[in-house]
C-alpha cells in the first residue's frame, strides 16, 4: 500500500471518515483497527508477531513499575532483550552468519539459510518505540497503560513504517484533545502531505537514476560527474526521507496529532553536531536519551565522553542496515563528531566562547564543508566498502 496509489489514498479517506464518525471513546479503537489492517496488508503473518510482541510489552510493563515487585529488575532486562533480540533475529542475522562465515567458512551453509528472511515492516522503529515504552516505565516517568493506549501508541498507522519515532507521554496527551474536527487542522495536514508527496515525486524520484548509475559503475564516470552523482545521491536521500516524514506529519494532523518534527534544513547546518541536531531528529534524541546518556555521556569524563559518541554512533549506523558499510558510516560520524567536541575545547582553551558566532565567510566556509563531510559519509552509506574506498579516493583527488 504505496502512500502516493489510488488505494492508499481510499484507505486514507475511509479511515478519517470513520475516525470522527465515530464516537470519542471508540476512535483510538478505530486508529488501531486500521493500524492493524494496514499492517496486516504487507504480510499477514507479521501482524501476529507484532501483536504479540505489543501484549508481551504491555504485559511487562506492569512488572516493571516501581514499586511492583522485587524483580522488576529481572523483567525489564528480559523485556529489553526480549525486544532487542526479535530485531537481531530478523535484522541482522544474516548479518552475523556473514561475519561467522567470514572466519569458519562451515557457516557459510547457515548463513544462505537465513538470506532471505523476511523482517517485518518497520521493525526497527516499532522496536524502538517498545524499547522506550519499557525504560520510562521503569524509570517511573509514567505508569503503565491501558491496553487501549499503549495499542494505539505501537499501531499508529501514520508513523508506523517510517517514523517520526514517537515519545508515549506526548502522544498519550493527545488522545482526546480534539474532540471535534477541526478544518485548520485538515488544511495543515493535506498541505504536508501534498508537499511531502511533491518532494518524493518532483525532486527524489526524478534524481534517483542518475545517483544510482554513478554507484552501479563508478569507473565511466569523470571526477566532476562523480561529484555530482554524490550530490544527486544528497538530495535523494534528504527529500525521500524528509518526504515520508512529512506525509506522516501531515496524516497524523488529520486525526488531531502532533508528531516530532524530523528535518530542519540539516544541509544548511554549520557543523556536524548542528547537523544531526537536525537531521532525523527523533532518532537522535533517541540515541542521546537511550544509549549515549547510559554508556555514561559526558559526565565520566572528556576520554570516556568520545568513546561513548563513537559507539553510540557506530550503533546508530547499524540501526539504519545489517552491513559493514553501516557500521562504517557510523563510525565515520562519530569520530567527525569527536574532532568538532575536541575542536570546542580548543577554541573554550583560547578563551573563545564556544557558541561565540564567526563571521559570515567562516559560515559560508563551514556549511560549505560539513555538507561535503556528510556527502563523503553517503558514499559509505549506499556503497559496500569495497566499491565505497575507490570511490571517495577519486572524489578527493587521492587516487
Amino acid at each position: 500500500m504505496i502512500f502516493n496509489t489510488w488505494v492508499y489514498g481510499a484507505f486514507l479517506a475511509v479511515t478519517f471518515c470513520l475516525y470522527w464518525l465515530a464516537p470519542t471513546r471508540w476512535r483510538p479503537w478505530v486508529l488501531t483497527a486500521f493500524g492493524a489492517y494496514f499492517y496486516w496488508y504487507y504480510y499477514p503473518p507479521h501482524l501476529v508477531l507484532i501483536v504479540i510482541m505489543t501484549l508481551a510489552v504491555y504485559a511487562v510493563a506492569w512488572v516493571v513499575q516501581p514499586g511492583s515487585n522485587r524483580r522488576r529488575g529481572l523483567w525489564f532486562c528480559l523485556g529489553l532483550v526480549g525486544c532487542l533480540g526479535l530485531l537481531a533475529y530478523y535484522k541482522y542475522q544474516g548479518f552475523f552468519f556473514e561475519s561467522l562465515a567470514a572466519i569458519f567458512p562451515a557457516a557459510q551453509q547457515m548463513h544462505g539459510d537465513f538470506a532471505d528472511l523476511r523482517a517485518p515492516l518497520a521493525i526497527s522503529f516499532f522496536t524502538f518505540e517498545y524499547v522506550h515504552y519499557l525504560i520510562e516505565v521503569y524509570r517511573g516517568t509514567f505508569k503503565p497503560a491501558k491496553l487501549r493506549d499503549f495499542s494505539l501508541f505501537i499501531m499508529f498507522f501514520p508513523t508506523l513504517i517510517c517514523g517520526p519515532i514517537k515519545r508515549f507521554q506526548s502522544f498519550k496527551t493527545q488522545e482526546y484533545a480534539q474532540f471535534r474536527l477541526d478544518p485548520l487542522n485538515v488544511h495543515a495536514g493535506l498541505e504536508r502531505i501534498l508537499f511531502g508527496m511533491a518532494k518524493k515525486t518532483l525532486i527524489a524520484d526524478p534524481i534517483a537514476p542518475y545517483a544510482t548509475a554513478v554507484f552501479a559503475n563508478p569507473e565511466a564516470y569523470t571526477w566532476a560527474q562523480l561529484w555530482l552523482g554524490v550530490y544527486a545521491y544528497a538530495m535523494q536521500i534528504y527529500f525521500d526521507f524528509s518526504a515520508y516524514s512529512d506525509i506522516a506529519i501531515g496524516r497524523a494532523r488529520l486525526f488531531g496529532y502532533a508528531v516530532p518534527e524530523n528535518f530542519t534544513d540539516p544541509y544548511l547546518q554549520t557543523n556536524i553536531a548542528r547537523f544531526w541536531r537536525s537531521w532525523h531528529m527523533s532518532l537522535t534524541s533517541w540515541i542521546t536519551d537511550y544509549l549515549y546518556i547510559p554508556l555514561g555521556g559526558n559526565r565520566r569524563g572528556e576520554v570516556r565522553a568520545y568513546w561513548n559518541r563513537f559507539v553510540a554512533m557506530t550503533l546508530c549506523g547499524l540501526w539504519h542496515g545489517a552491513g559493514y558499510h553501516f557500521a562504517v558510516w557510523g563510525m565515520y560520524h562519530g569520530i567527525g563528531l569527536n574532532i568538532y567536541r575536541a575542536f570546542q575545547l580548543g577554541r573554550e582553551h583560547l578563551g573563545r566562547p564556544r557558541n561565540d558566532p564567526p563571521h559570515w565567510s567562516l559560515r559560508v566556509i563551514s556549511t560549505i564543508f560539513t555538507f561535503h563531510f556528510v556527502c563523503i559519509g553517503w558514499v559509505l552509506f549506499v556503497c559496500d566498502i569495497s566499491v565505497a574506498t575507490p570511490i571517495i579516493l577519486r572524489l578527493l583527488l587521492l587516487d
